[in-house]
């Protein structure tokens, strides 16, 4: 039997409204890449992914204000910027086997697989996903200057930090618009991952997995994150929405966790040997990982 794992689910209620989504559905897409047949998880699983449906609806009916076209600006920087930066690197990545730039550079393009980063991302899991990234590229910067890599990524870098800083904003000014409904769609989200996370500490207890404890360590990085950079200085809870501190996180040698600030992501099982084929800009509709941070 395993040792009895403990799941908090209260922080969730003081995020604000973009980021509470964003981080809703980082936890709801950790949980579906997770392979079972419990028909009980499962079925927490479907009621989680019907309240997230919920909440985005809740923000299209605030969709449009003065934030979004400059929102949707600096998101099609951002893809564009890393997008070339990756497919920079992954060129060298693709030299025949011998060739001395081709090693250092299928480790940057693990970085790219390990954070399942993807241009389709809603606008802040993108912007958090590269902002979060430059920490592991840090060991790898001289090469990626070399290759011309490293200018387009930092670009990439300042576009996802305007477009935190868009989502901030839009929060602010829209966010009363829907303050009522989005507090009965947060809550109904956030009782339902409480009720997956009963699920899972049980199935840990009973039938305990290095796959589940891999789906735990996720869960439990993605509330440390959430606790370190949006909460932290965050203001308010369903309310305002606020505005969301820069990460500045402290690079370790082997680019991983520095052991207090930005957990290192678990490295996805079966990655895609390819990057994201659809570098467009967009973040994906409105489903994203703000909330509003698509819509």
């Amino acid at each position: 039997m395993a040792e009895n794992v403990q799941m908090n689910t209260a922080w969730l209620a003081e995020l604000p409204n973009p980021q509470h989504d964003g981080t809703t559905e980082q936890i709801y897409g950790s949980c579906s890449a997770y392979q079972t047949d419990n028909a009980r998880f499962l079925a927490k699983l479907a009621t989680v992914g019907q309240c997230r449906q919920t909440e985005d609806a809740v923000w299209l009916k605030a969709q449009r204000d003065p934030a979004v076209k400059t929102l949707e600006g600096a998101d099609g920087e951002q893809d564009g910027y890393v997008t070339a930066a990756r497919y920079i690197n992954l060129g060298y990545a693709s030299l025949p086997d011998g060739e001395a730039q081709k090693a250092e550079a299928v480790e940057c393009e693990q970085i790219f697989k390990d954070y399942k980063f993807s241009t389709r991302d809603a606008y802040g899991a993108e912007a958090d996903k590269i902002i979060q990234m430059e920490q592991n590229f840090q060991p790898h910067v001289s090469y990626l200057t070399q290759i011309g890599a490293w200018q387009w990524y930092q670009k990439a870098i300042t576009a996802a930090q305007q477009v935190r800083q868009a989502l901030g904003e839009r929060a602010f000014t829209m966010g009363q618009a829907v303050n009522g409904e989005m507090k009965a769609a947060r809550r109904a989200t956030d009782v339902a991952i409480a009720d997956l996370y009963t699920t899972i500490e049980a199935m840990n207890d009973l039938m305990p997995s290095a796959e589940l404890t891999n789906l735990i360590t996720q869960l439990k990085g993605i509330e440390l994150y959430a606790k370190q950079y949006i909460i932290k200085d965050g203001k308010g809870s369903s309310g305002s929405g606020g505005t969301t501190p820069t990460p500045t996180p402290t690079p370790t040698p082997d680019g991983g966790d520095d052991g207090g600030d930005t957990p290192t992501p678990t490295p996805d099982p079966t990655p895609d040997p390819t990057p994201d084929p659809d570098p467009t800009p967009g973040g994906g509709g409105n489903g994203g990982d703000d909330g509003t941070d698509e819509s």
